[in-house]
């Protein structure tokens, strides 16, 4: 496993090997610098991932070297722990530097690798938080014309939730309904077409839990994921989703339009793939078999 790298900045030569060793010693990959300048010229050539900084230096002192590491995208995230001599006055601090950690000289190991050991899980917590927003704003994308959550976002969904089912054995079900003879209603126009399978979109998105997901997955195909629900509980829902579309009317400009659903159910279990291809094949399978015996029926894979 790679080491944490720490930058230790200090103009005393002293204080920067004594430091350092004790990191290395502790298992961290250390490196130093005995000025400022030095010290952002490094963090450009390699980004370390905790900083130590002394505030008292000549020519450039920790603050403007804070100042400067901040206001660059490449290192504005690093965290600092700041180092301070006892009879020296502290800078005045402002805005996000208040935060930072300071250590006093002489600096006790113990102090030290505690406090290392804090901003790293800080900065891995705050990485992994950024990773997360990264992967939701790509993966959150919505189908433009039903609002629903994209095929692309269901593909990490499955995923996230197959891995609980494993790890938790709780029950984790797809139920996937078309649209019967949707062809046919496609040669009626696309603006009707996509009117009518806007409105079913609706209907089903509404009667859904917080904790499931609706996705259009296909032209006129919607698939619910619905997480820690039993068999049973998934037949209750899909025939619940079948019926309200039989029983409604949707409206087509000035007319109204009946359709019904053929509904395919798939439970996963422990020999299927942990992306969810299989469950996703069964469960069209069974939409499938259902839209060949007349549609508008729930059928559960096996």
């Amino acid at each position: 496993m790679k080491s944490n790298t720490i930058l230790v900045v200090d103009d005393e030569q002293a204080v920067t090997t004594l430091l350092s060793e004790v990191l290395k010693k502790a298992g961290y990959a250390a490196s130093v610098a005995n000025d400022g300048f030095k010290a952002i010229a490094a963090c450009k050539v390699r980004t370390p991932d905790a900083i130590i900084l002394d505030l008292h230096m000549p020519l450039m002192g920790g603050m403007e070297v804070y100042n400067r590491l901040k206001a660059d995208d490449k290192t504005s995230v690093i965290p600092i722990i700041f180092l301070a001599a006892r009879d020296k006055p502290l800078p005045t601090f402002t805005g996000d530097a208040s935060n930072e950690d300071i250590i006093f000289k002489p600096a006790e190991a113990n102090e030290l690798l505690s406090r290392v050991k804090a901003v790293l899980k800080e900065k891995a917590l705050r990485d992994e938080l950024r990773r997360k927003e990264t992967q939701l704003k790509e993966l959150s994308l919505t189908d433009t014309l039903t609002e629903l959550k994209s095929a692309r976002y269901l593909d990490e969904f499955m995923q996230i939730g197959i891995r609980q089912a494993k790890r938790y054995s709780v029950p984790f079900s797809l139920v996937i309904m078309e649209i019967d003879h949707h062809q046919q209603l496609l040669k009626t126009g696309q603006a009707n077409f996509d009117t009518v399978v806007s409105q079913v979109a609706q209907l089903v998105a509404k009667q859904m839990r917080e904790s499931d997901i609706v996705v259009r997955t296909n032209t006129a195909e919607f698939t619910v994921v619905l997480t820690c629900t039993t068999k049973e509980g998934a037949i209750e829902v899909a025939e619940r989703l079948r019926t309200s579309v039989a029983t409604s009317l949707f409206a087509v400009g000035a007319e109204s339009q009946a359709v019904t659903v053929s509904v395919g159910i798939c439970q996963f279990a422990k020999h299927m793939d942990d992306e969810g291809k299989l469950l996703m094949s069964h469960g069209r399978a069974a939409v499938d078999h259902a839209h060949s015996s007349g549609g508008n029926m729930t059928l559960m894979a096996e």
